[in-house]
């Protein structure tokens, strides 16, 4: 079985993730300077952009939590299975698969948990945008969603990487 087009889903997810991370840090710099700019030359500063900056940052840390995990790069102590690895390899093998099976299931209860965040919050709207609360809140069970993907990948692909 071929893995070329699970390979290609997941570059395609990975970068448009990646752009969307830097699409928010840039919209968060541009209001973050914007009110700066504001704060000194004008009498008020619109309410809308610290709520937005505020946004585009949760967005921009989770898209960029995702990422982590398909490179494998997301939290976790690599002293202890780096140290198993090189004084009995075949261990060292089987915790770095059970840490990937319970990074699989964090972001598979994270995602399942945001969905349900997402529903309760649809009612809300915020202060300065007067959006609905669930927009917002959509960043955890997309981000989570791709993570559980990427995370499935990796184990997917695991006999590839020994």
């Amino acid at each position: 079985m071929t893995m070329a087009p699970l390979a290609a889903t997941i570059r395609a997810l990975d970068t448009g993730l990646r752009i969307c991370a830097a699409l928010c840090m840039a919209i968060m710099f541009a209001l973050m300077v914007a009110q700066v700019v504001l704060r000194y030359t004008a009498t008020s500063v619109p309410v809308f952009t610290e709520e937005l900056a505020r946004y585009a940052m949760v967005w921009m840390a989770l898209f960029s939590t995702a990422v982590a995990v398909r490179d494998g790069n997301h939290i976790r102590l690599d002293f202890a299975p780096d140290l198993l690895a090189r004084a009995a390899p075949q261990a060292g093998r089987a915790l770095a698969f059970i840490l990937d099976l319970i990074t699989l299931t964090i972001c598979l209860t994270i995602f399942w948990q945001g969905l349900d965040i997402v529903a309760f919050a649809a009612a809300q709207r915020s202060d300065g945008l007067r959006i609905p609360m669930s927009w917002p809140y959509a960043a955890m069970p997309l981000a989570f969603g791709v993570a559980t993907i990427f995370a499935l990948a990796r184990l997917a692909v695991w006999e590839r990487r020994q």
